[in-house]
């Protein structure tokens, strides 16, 4: 334990980190100030509407929401919710199983997934019907912009950010030696020949806390400016939010049961779980390949190859590949927004994105293991 402390301190008092940090804080404020204030100032009033009369859109809140004082956001919040009806009564997923397997068309194994999964998604859409989720206000017109800002934009920003941090991190630790001229010295002793196995554990363990540091902040001013207060309770599959793709609208329909509080603990969850995963996968490369600087640029091309793959196997029309290689931490992070819900082509399991995390952390925590024994062998032998 005295050895991972000894290599945390090296990598968190790294000034480059906190510059980094300190530029991510930056960048994601300003992501947040491109919000109007119309939609701060609407949103903070949808939400003290909600704190007062509750987020099931009723008889008694109708009645209670004409009854404040009139203001010009509320009128328009009244507007919004008169005669609203439970839309997940009379909706049919079969409109996404019809469009999506059209799009895959010329893969019938394409096809048999994608019309599996929208099957399995009706009973979904009846739970939701029976429990009346699309009847919660949420924050009215305002929820589709700002759930897909924090859970899309914002979100993505974070994970991105901690997710580079982790990986550049892990590769700074397994090269320390190296570019400290210094690994000779430490492959004499029996200590340092394992010193490799802790540099990865203490990355790892090291990749939350990179997260914890640059999502608090950037939530913090997220959440000074906006008012949760009255929305923390609101289903996310309200039927004010929806997702769109391919010029396909459709609800926010998720695999289980959230509210925005809870959506926000999972996706939180899950983005621990994610930047581990490429905290792993810089570890593989650094094992693998002994200098830092070329470890990175494999690095490199793993992620930007990945996304390049996915996208050429689309345009080509090969939907099996193209399914396949949606199993990539980096598909992952890119479809944030969508997290828990079907995800459209990017999908073909309920719950994928964290089927796909869970398998990524297993294998490249095995591809690491027996690199580690590998090289830790030459090491001896050297």
């Amino acid at each position: 334990m005295s050895l991972v402390r000894y290599e945390w301190r090296k990598l968190f008092l790294l000034p480059a980190l906190w510059v980094f940090l300190a530029l991510s804080l930056l960048f994601n404020a300003l992501l947040i100030c491109t919000l109007s204030e119309w939609d701060r100032a609407f949103f903070n009033d949808a939400s003290a509407d909600a704190a007062l009369l509750g987020q099931q859109v009723d008889e008694p809140f109708l009645d209670g929401l004409a009854a404040l004082p009139e203001t010009e956001n509320r009128t328009v919040l009244l507007q919004s919710v008169t005669g609203l009806e439970n839309i997940f009564e009379t909706y049919d997923t079969g409109i996404l199983k019809e469009f999506y397997t059209d799009v895959v068309e010329n893969s019938p194994t394409a096809v048999s997934w994608m019309a599996w999964k929208y099957d399995a998604l009706s009973s979904r859409v009846d739970h939701l019907a029976r429990t009346d989720a699309g009847m919660d206000v949420y924050a009215g017109p305002a929820t589709q912009g700002s759930h897909q800002f924090l859970f899309g934009t914002l979100m993505r920003s974070i994970l991105g950010e901690a997710g580079i941090a982790a990986m550049l991190g892990t590769l700074y630790l397994l090269g320390y030696e190296e570019m400290h001229q210094t690994e000779s010295l430490a492959c004499a002793s029996r200590t340092g020949r394992r010193l490799r196995r802790t540099k990865v554990l203490a990355a790892l363990a090291a990749s939350p806390m990179l997260l914890a540091l640059v999502a608090v902040p950037a939530l913090g001013v997220y959440f000074a400016r906006f008012d949760y207060g009255g929305v923390w309770n609101a289903s996310v599959s309200s039927q004010f939010n929806y997702l769109s793709d391919m010029l396909l609208i459709r609800p926010f329909l998720t695999w289980g049961d959230f509210t925005v509080a809870g959506y926000l603990a999972a996706a939180l969850a899950l983005g621990v779980a994610l930047t581990a995963a490429f905290s792993l996968l810089a570890a593989l490369c650094g094992v693998l390949v002994r200098s830092p600087y070329l470890a990175a640029l494999v690095l490199g091309l793993l992620c930007l190859g990945g996304l390049g793959l996915t996208s050429a196997l689309g345009n080509l029309k090969l939907w099996v590949g193209y399914v396949v290689s949606c199993f990539q931490p980096i598909v992952v992070w890119l479809c944030c927004g969508g997290w828990f819900t079907e995800l459209g082509l990017n999908a073909v399991l309920p719950w994928q994105e964290t089927i796909t995390v869970g398998a990524d952390l297993l294998l490249l925590s095995a591809g690491t293991a027996l690199a580690l024994r590998r090289f830790g062998r030459k090491d001896v032998l050297t």
